[in-house]
């Protein structure tokens, strides 16, 4: 089974970064030969190793990923594949706009405030004429949280509405309207997925992955055709990710 429409961006960002790696080869390298511009520039070792090593390092995950997808598109690891329908994907978008719209919101009001807390001891030690450009730059900063907050939403709304409709599920990563989704990998896992039927008849998945943040949840809700049963792909998921 092949998916032509479904575009691997995973793979282009794998190759950018391979490039990358290329390039910050280079740079490493350069100082040691006689006779160049940069040669004997021996900061630049470091700066390249650390450029280096970073691009590596995010070129190996996304060619993890492009090959995780690439496995939904052929058939291999695909345990259920649908497409969306107009009305499904405007729901579909709708539902992501909502969440996004909820989280940026407490995000923009938790970021505003410790800005603002951390930067009012700031005004004791300014003069008068320092202040009015110091609250200024506090004010705009404020703006954009609250820009940042209200607007990514509508474009990610505008985005969803331009995907390719197309959602394959495997047990441990999953592919909905033009994004990629993966739990399989260390301090990660599936969390729950369930039926749902509001706002649509749909299913609901959420999981966990680790940052420097911690652990962090990403939930989905897509909505499913009504001949489309969904017992056995819950099953399936569950037991291949040890849930009860």
């Amino acid at each position: 089974m092949e998916f032509s429409k479904i575009k691997n961006k995973q793979q282009s960002i794998a190759r950018t970064f391979i490039i990358l790696s290329v390039a910050g080869t280079l740079i490493t390298v350069l100082p040691f030969i006689d006779g160049l511009f940069l040669s004997g520039r021996w900061a630049l070792v470091m700066v390249g190793l650390f450029f280096t090593l970073s691009c590596f390092i995010v070129a190996r995950m996304f060619t993890s990923r492009a090959l995780k997808l690439e496995k939904l598109k052929s058939g291999e690891k695909l345990l259920a594949h649908l497409e969306l329908d107009d009305r499904r994907l405007q729901q579909y978008a709708e539902s992501l706009r909502q969440s996004a719209k909820e989280k940026n919101k407490t995000l923009m009001w938790t970021k505003g405030i410790m800005f603002v807390v951390i930067s009012i001891p700031f005004l004791f030690f300014m003069e008068a004429d320092e202040m009015a450009g110091f609250l200024g730059i506090i004010a705009s900063v404020v703006l954009i949280l609250f820009l940042f907050s209200r607007l990514m939403p509508i474009y990610d709304y505008r985005k969803n509405l331009k995907g390719d409709k197309q959602i394959l599920i495997g047990e441990k990563y999953a592919y909905f309207n033009g994004y990629f989704h993966n739990w399989d990998f260390p301090l990660s896992g599936l969390v729950k997925i369930k039926v749902i039927e509001k706002p649509f008849k749909g299913l609901d998945v959420v999981y966990y992955y680790t940052t420097r943040t911690l652990r962090n949840t990403h939930e989905i809700q897509f909505p499913i055709p009504d001949n489309f049963d969904p017992d056995p792909l819950i099953s399936q998921m569950k037991k291949a990710n040890r849930l009860k």
